[in-house]
């Protein structure tokens, strides 16, 4: 290394000094408290997709899959290795804030502000913790406005090729990512530039795009097209407007965010439209329509928070901004506010997260689907074994509680079976039918129904082998009840 390209390291490392420090913080805590609970029902799901390795899958693209499997294939399946792409990721999408947020503020102290608002979010946190699909979107979106402002700027075939690159990323990161297509083209459109809508290059931009989303194609036309229908049940399956789901869902985010923060963003996309700056226009139709569409869905289902995590990656750092700028001593004390309570109880979560201090009413403790999976994983593998046969399996009747449970058997090589009618993603992880299995059933039952397994499936015989309590600090958490069928012969006529 010379001497200037030294300095030029040194320059760099004094000049976001700050920034990666606050980021070494919260990513500090993330490592500290990743391996003390375990996997909740997305997050072991998506850790599968990285033990089936594939092409694309039911529910989702591959990338969140693809992301995961080196971790897996190097470091196993622990909470912490799991966890840390999510970490990194998150980490990487608070300094791209950073960038952002400096371009539009030009301003140091509301650039870390904004940073830290970010990190004291909620949810934010969760997906700083938990894969999800949203969390790649949110390391794209930032590349995906610088690269729009370069092709504005020069116009030359590199930018064109950068932005079938990102496009094509986010395709194989989430299928909504189609809405930002539109968000382009409006913005050249706003913007009159015909030129770069029909330019020669943009046909480079397309074919770059479907490039990268080849293996969805592929397996699509392989399965008929199963993934997209799957999707689009979702998106336009329920006919009935909810104006309870829509209350509801609107509730969630702000809970979910943040109610501070929720309010700095709502303020800063109220703000944005009055802006000249060509970024923020870009957040406000990106963030807009996903939000949006987030909030169409509502309108018949209950959507769910970080779906609309984009428009609240972009609009609490632009309310930052908004807040920073006005001159009031009062939205200036808002802000403060804002954040630092936010900051505290995210901290508190952490810390509780972490040592489970208090102790909840039976059955009733937020823990309960992130706590005691592995002692079912390991109750089941002993009561496997108590048995000889050699065709034996476990079995759930309930698909959220499959992922959690097939995560925490593979140390066991323990197969999991699925029995229900719903065709999802474990029907093509499944390579046999469960009939001639002697199947252990596992069943989460915190409130002590009859399950009357032995009324609904054909078995040589149907016997309850044990029950599990699940407790923390002295409290039930959760009860698991475990079913031996001997020879599982399908479902009894009249129970589909």
């Amino acid at each position: 290394m010379t001497r200037s390209s030294a300095r030029m390291e040194n320059g760099s490392m004094t000049r976001y000094r700050d920034v990666f420090l606050l980021i070494a913080f919260f990513t500090a805590i993330r490592i500290v408290v990743a391996p003390t609970f375990g996997l909740g029902v997305d997050e072991a799901h998506y850790i599968l997709y990285a033990v089936n390795l594939d092409l694309s899958y039911v529910d989702h693209p591959p990338l969140v899959g693809w992301v995961h499997a080196p971790f897996y294939l190097l470091f196993g399946s622990s909470e912490l290795f799991v966890r840390l792409p999510a970490i990194l990721l998150f980490a990487l999408t608070s300094f791209l804030a950073y960038l952002f947020t400096m371009e539009i503020s030009g301003s140091k102290r509301t650039s870390l502000v904004a940073v830290l608002a970010l990190n004291s979010s909620f949810l934010f946190n969760a997906m700083a913790l938990m894969l999800l699909p949203e969390s790649l979107l949110l390391v794209l979106i930032f590349p995906l406005i610088s690269v729009i402002r370069n092709m504005e700027e020069k116009g030359d075939l590199k930018s064109f090729v950068f932005l079938g690159l990102i496009l094509g990323l986010c395709g194989l990161a989430k299928y909504t990512s189609i809405i930002l297509v539109p968000s382009i083209l409006v913005y050249f459109v706003f913007r009159k530039r015909w030129d770069l809508i029909f330019s020669a290059y943009t046909a480079v931009s397309v074919a770059v795009a479907l490039l990268f989303i080849s293996p969805v194609l592929y397996w699509n036309l392989q399965n008929d097209y199963l993934s997209f229908r799957y999707q689009w049940s979702h998106v336009m399956g329920p006919s009935h407007l909810k104006v309870l789901s829509f209350l509801s869902s609107v509730g969630a985010q702000a809970g979910a965010f943040s109610p501070f923060l929720f309010g700095i963003a709502l303020y800063g996309f109220y703000k944005g439209f009055r802006s000249q700056d060509e970024r923020i226009w870009l957040s406000i139709l990106f963030g807009g329509s996903v939000l949006a569409f987030s909030l169409y869905v509502s309108l018949y289902d209950l959507s769910l928070p970080h779906w609309a995590s984009l428009f609240y990656l972009l609009f609490i750092p632009i309310g930052v901004y908004e807040l920073s700028i006005d001159g009031s001593a009062s939205r200036r004390k808002v802000l403060q506010v804002s954040v630092g309570i936010s900051l505290a109880i995210t901290l508190f979560l952490y810390a509780e997260l972490a040592a489970k201090w208090f102790v909840f009413p039976d059955y009733n403790s937020p823990f309960r689907d992130i706590y005691g999976f592995d002692s079912i994983a390991k109750e089941a593998d002993a009561l496997l074994k108590e048995d000889p046969v050699a065709r034996k399996a476990l079995a759930v009747t309930d698909w959220t509680l499959a992922s959690r449970l097939i995560y925490y058997s593979l140390p066991y090589g323990n197969k999991v079976f699925v029995v229900d009618d719903r065709t999802d993603q474990f029907d093509y992880w499944e390579k046999e039918v469960p009939l001639g299995y002697d199947l252990l059933f596992v069943e989460a039952n915190p409130h002590s129904e009859d399950k009357n397994y032995g009324q609904r499936f054909q078995c040589d015989e149907m016997d309850l082998a044990r029950t599990l309590e699940i407790t923390l600090n002295g409290a039930k958490v959760n009860r698991i009840e475990f079913y031996r069928c001997k020879n599982y012969q399908g479902e009894k006529r009249g129970n589909h």
